[in-house]
């Protein structure tokens, strides 16, 4: 059995750090070496825990390195997965508590004299304390949402005809985006297509509030969150208030005015779900790049003053005299229909639901319980779910106050050299990828030239911001923040304030020059990420963390884990979206059609592959994996495994000895090759167990295919991995055909 082999080996395990002491110093450890140091034990512990050394790595390579992790971790009840990004996710979230929460005696104190780190660690830590404040939090009751709402609906006057005022309606809408809510447009700033060092006015299609616009055509999911919708107004506008209840809220309770206005509401979601854009599309840059002028937009959408729109939007005294990018023409287009057939009572209704389904998370527990219960449902969870209040308060602060608390989880998590050393790891993949390209024979010259001199440009972010805030700056992290006030004992009000200056500071960016120093997340984000407009990897700190990641595991490990990440980041650069944007982040074709015909060929054979893949639903049938709709993040998951094991290889096989890089044994993994612990390393990135039907949903709205396929679909492609484990042809990890790009 599994445990049986594992426990004699973790029984060595044991022996060997008993020992550690006398253990060599990891300069002095050789490739053949068994470094015992506490960071190996750890490691090689982690590696057999969650492996199953019985399963044939030919048969299921996905079972082989993951079948422990499913047997000793279950999916915890308030999350729709167990894996490592949350395993880290959480490991972080306890290193940010005692940052955050003062009454541990472990945060942080401002240094003597420095006035601004007084004033960062004051409002992170008035922000937490005003988050675990439950009980002022459930004596304000749902007063502070009501009032959000009397003053929205005072901008838009209730009326029964169809059409709205069209300078109403635009002030409306203006509103709602500075209170940070999700519209049927929701505006944005991005890089320009064309000038990608310029930020550009982005609108966009959204206010829906299901998770996919094709849940819509699915009656019984429409129909819970009909009677969701309904029991949330009667929470937050009925004539009861539900904290002085005994009894829960039965359905049976809801009155018919709250039943006719959930009606309403999703009725005119349903009509927003009809005109939206497909996911695939939107993952299309020639589609979605479309610069109007706002008189261009009236023309579009008449229903709606697009230059009063911009004005609004804008914080006062701005002024933005560019083009605006409209991210889907059909549906901005197609709108101007519903607005005109649309009465302003259903659109109050529309706006009042935007408000609840937002602004209630920040409420007491008994008035947002049915959007936890919503949330559960579609998940496959219970409906009673309950989260640690310090959890929930966590996430908070590292979304209002991110890049403060990042200041301390840097000095926390991310110490020594590992900043250095995970940007040459990065710098080795750029080569790997600069010696492949000329290779591949289906690209002609001058794409080549292209491609390289992107390859070239690529810029690494590693840890974090240096840029607006400079993360290691007190004093750039309180000019940063100076206009977001908080108070300790008003938790809805600071959640409030944040929305509305994050939108101000958002909408002041729209025609000003980028800041290419900034990384657009906090250090303790646990993912990485390519920005095509850019032409930048950006690896935050938080991710640069154990398991999958510690500047002292040998290299097959690090590199099998975090350098595949970075290598799917680079592979970004020259998939089905990023193949489209130069070295400087311009969308500009630098493709022959030849070249991108032989492009597209290869990608169709992914978008094959991929669609045979399946996972079972929650009643065991077997659903299909969309290859067009993961066509991009699978051509950087193949590219990213394929060029980081040949970058490692390289410099395994350049340095037997282990003079120069580090490959030592690690104990108890003796009997397995460092080529075989690379892909070991790999297959532990995405070890999951996700709920069924959380899983089926994510099929619809996940670009990334499911983890299982995260695994084996890029092994069963890379002939190297059939030489490593001898997986002979025709064997499930080893096909006849296989798929190739990068």
């Amino acid at each position: 059995m599994v445990y049986t082999t594992k426990l004699y080996v973790l029984l060595a395990i044991g022996v060997a750090l008993n020992v550690v002491r006398a253990a060599p110093t990891q300069s002095s450890i050789n490739n053949k070496a068994i470094c015992t140091t506490p960071q190996c034990v750890l490691t090689a512990a982690g590696v057999i825990n969650d492996m199953d050394p019985e399963i044939d790595p030919c048969q299921d390579f996905r079972q082989f390195a993951c079948g422990g992790f499913d047997e000793r971790n279950e999916i915890p009840a308030e999350t729709i997965s167990a894996d490592y990004f949350s395993v880290i996710y959480n490991d972080n979230s306890r290193v940010i508590r005692s940052i955050s929460e003062v009454s541990l005696g472990k945060a942080p104190k401002p240094a003597a004299g420095d006035a601004a780190e007084e004033s960062n660690l004051k409002k992170l830590h008035d922000l937490y304390d005003s988050c675990m404040d439950e009980a002022t939090i459930l004596k304000v009751g749902r007063k502070p949402i009501v009032d959000l709402l009397h003053k929205l609906l005072e901008s838009l006057p209730d009326s029964k005809s169809t059409g709205v005022d069209k300078s109403v309606l635009t002030k409306a809408l203006g509103q709602v985006s500075k209170l940070g809510l999700n519209g049927f447009l929701s505006f944005l700033v991005m890089p320009d297509g064309k000038e990608p060092m310029i930020n550009s006015l982005v609108v966009s299609e959204g206010g829906l509030g299901l998770p996919a616009k094709s849940l819509y055509e699915v009656p019984a999911i429409v129909e819970i969150y009909q009677g969701i919708v309904a029991q949330m107004f009667q929470i937050i506008v009925g004539d009861e208030d539900v904290a002085n209840r005994t009894e829960p809220l039965l359905p049976k309770d809801i009155t018919q005015e709250w039943l006719d206005v959930a009606k309403d509401v999703v009725a005119f979601e349903t009509q927003l779900a009809s005109i939206g854009t497909e996911i695939v599309d939107q993952r299309d840059p020639l589609k979605f790049n479309n610069p109007r002028t706002a008189e261009e937009l009236s023309v579009m959408t008449p229903s709606i003053d697009w230059p009063l729109l911009v004005q609004e939007l804008l914080p006062a005294g701005a002024q933005y005299n560019r083009t605006i990018l409209a991210l889907s023409v059909p549906y901005v287009t197609k709108l101007d229909t519903i607005l005109k057939n649309t009465t302003t009572t259903t659109l109050q209704h529309y706006f009042s639901w935007l408000t609840i389904s937002t602004y209630a998370t920040n409420l007491a527990e008994p008035y947002k319980q049915p959007l936890t219960a919503l949330f559960a449902t579609l998940n496959g969870m219970s409906p009673n779910i309950k989260v640690d209040r310090w959890k929930a308060c966590i996430a908070n602060v590292n979304t209002n106050v991110g890049e403060i608390v990042g200041h301390y989880f840097i000095k926390e998590r991310f110490k020594g050299n590992s900043r250095q050393d995970f940007t040459d790891i990065i710098e080795s993949l750029r080569e790997t990828y600069t010696k492949a390209m000329p290779a591949y024979d289906w690209l002609d010259k001058s794409t080549l030239d292209g491609a390289l001199k992107k390859l070239a440009a690529i810029e690494p972010l590693v840890g974090y911001s240096t840029g607006s805030p400079n993360v290691p700056s007190t004093k750039s992290l309180q000019e940063y923040y100076e206009g977001y006030d908080v108070a300790a004992d008003d938790y809805f009000g600071n959640m409030l304030k944040f929305a509305t200056w994050q939108s101000e500071m958002t909408m002041a960016q729209a025609g000003k020059t980028i800041d290419r120093k900034k990384m657009l997340t906090t250090p303790q984000t646990v993912n990485a990420f390519y920005s095509p407009y850019a032409n930048q990897v950006l690896v935050p700190a938080g991710i640069l963390q154990f398991p999958y990641y510690h500047v002292e595991n040998p290299e097959y490990v690090n590199y099998g884990a975090m350098g595949v990440i970075a290598g799917h980041e680079i592979t970004h650069g020259f998939d089905s979206m990023g193949s489209h944007f130069d070295p400087q982040g311009a969308l500009r074709n630098w493709w022959t059609n030849g070249t991108m015909t032989a492009f597209n060929n290869k990608a169709k054979c992914f978008v094959g592959q991929y669609n045979n893949f399946t996972i079972n639903g929650p009643d065991g049938s077997e659903n299909n994996v969309d290859g067009a709709l993961t066509l991009n993040e699978n051509i950087a998951d193949n590219g990213g495994l394929k060029q980081t094991f040949r970058t490692w290889q390289n410099r395994h096989k350049s340095d037997p000895s282990g003079k120069k890089y580090k490959n030592f044994r690690l104990p108890g993994l003796e009997k397995y090759t460092p080529e075989q612990l690379f892909f070991i390393s790999y297959g532990r990135l995405w070890c999951a167990k996700v709920r069924p039907e959380a899983e089926v949903q994510l099929l619809q709205t996940d670009t990334h295919s499911p983890a299982k396929w995260r695994i084996n679909a890029p092994v069963m492609n890379l002939p190297e991995f059939s030489e490593v484990f001898k997986c002979k042809a025709g064997s499930p990890m080893n096909p006849a055909k296989k798929c190739e790009l990068w």
